[in-house]
């Protein structure tokens, strides 16, 4: 007996669904912006021409630059884009797997066997994989003939289609 798929092929998944159309780059480059902003501010309390040297207002100051500082490089953090999600969906295991990394840096995130998803949607070589709350847990579209009868077979067991 051969098995003919083991796991099917990875497709990246989007960061959040709530964010499409380059809302996700302007929102980044906002956050990039307002975290550089932050820095700079937190440098110019110092060298801006007419700043206070009194020792009444320097100890504001350093504790404004040391604020905006740490503010600033955590909203540039933030604006960081995130590494991108795969989904691996194994047939003989009956799970489906969200993965993050390549190679050896490679770490699973979500681990769900079949039977624990909700029901299952096909439009064609599309199909989606939703958890029994409601929420999408995967997106894939699978083109190769002999996967996509491996995996509608896989939840038709489990009772998802």
């Amino acid at each position: 007996m051969t098995v003919i798929t083991d796991i099917l092929r990875t497709t990246p998944m989007a960061e959040t669904p709530d964010l499409v159309d380059g809302q996700r780059w302007l929102v980044r480059s906002a956050q990039r912006m307002a975290g550089m902003i932050l820095i700079m501010s937190s440098a110019g309390l110092w060298v801006l021409p007419g700043s206070v040297w009194s020792v009444e207002i320097l100890a504001t100051k350093f504790a404004l630059t040391i604020l905006f500082g740490v503010v600033g490089l955590a909203v540039l953090q933030l604006g960081r884009a995130q590494p991108v999600v795969q989904v691996e969906i194994d047939t003989v295991r009956r799970e489906v797997r969200l993965v993050q990394g390549k190679g050896q840096r490679r770490t699973v995130v979500n681990r769900t066997p079949m039977a624990d998803l909700g029901p299952a949607e096909q439009h064609g070589t599309m199909v989606r994989l939703w958890a029994m709350d409601g929420s999408l847990v995967a997106e894939v579209m699978v083109t190769d003939p002999e996967a996509r009868r491996s995996l509608t077979g896989a939840l038709r067991d489990a009772g998802k289609l």
